[in-house]
């Protein structure tokens, strides 16, 4: 328990630390990595899967560009990394619907084909 503690804490430090070493250049960065998360997660149709994931990117995208505006680093910071989380989710759920469909599909495709064999087989 102690140690679990101990390693917990550890983290919280390290997390801390770590948010404050925002640049304008690293932020400007991510945000151009967010764009194209999100531009991607539109091309695998997230408004059709994960339109709420996908809208949530953009407005925390918005809030990241709006905070770098304002030069205020770790806000900008903290929303572009939350815009990537959430592009990210929404690509995957995306994906994850068509990979669905597709198989939904392809097992419709067996089915009709099950069923041709066996009218042929009766045929005969």
């Amino acid at each position: 328990m102690r140690r679990c503690l101990s390693v917990y804490f550890i983290v919280l430090l390290l997390a801390g630390c770590a948010s404050h070493g925002f640049t304008k250049e690293s932020v400007g960065k991510q945000i151009s990595n967010a764009e194209l998360m999100i531009r991607q997660a539109r091309q695998n149709k997230a408004e059709d899967y994960a339109p709420l994931d996908l809208k949530l990117a953009e407005e925390r995208l918005e809030e990241a560009k709006a905070a770098l505006k304002d030069n205020e680093l770790e806000k900008a910071g903290r929303n572009v990394e939350m815009a990537m989380e959430q592009a990210r989710l929404a690509d995957a759920k995306a994906e994850t619907a068509r990979a669905k469909k597709e198989v939904q599909q392809e097992k419709k495709d067996v089915e009709t084909l099950r069923d041709e064999i066996n009218r042929a087989v009766k045929q005969q």
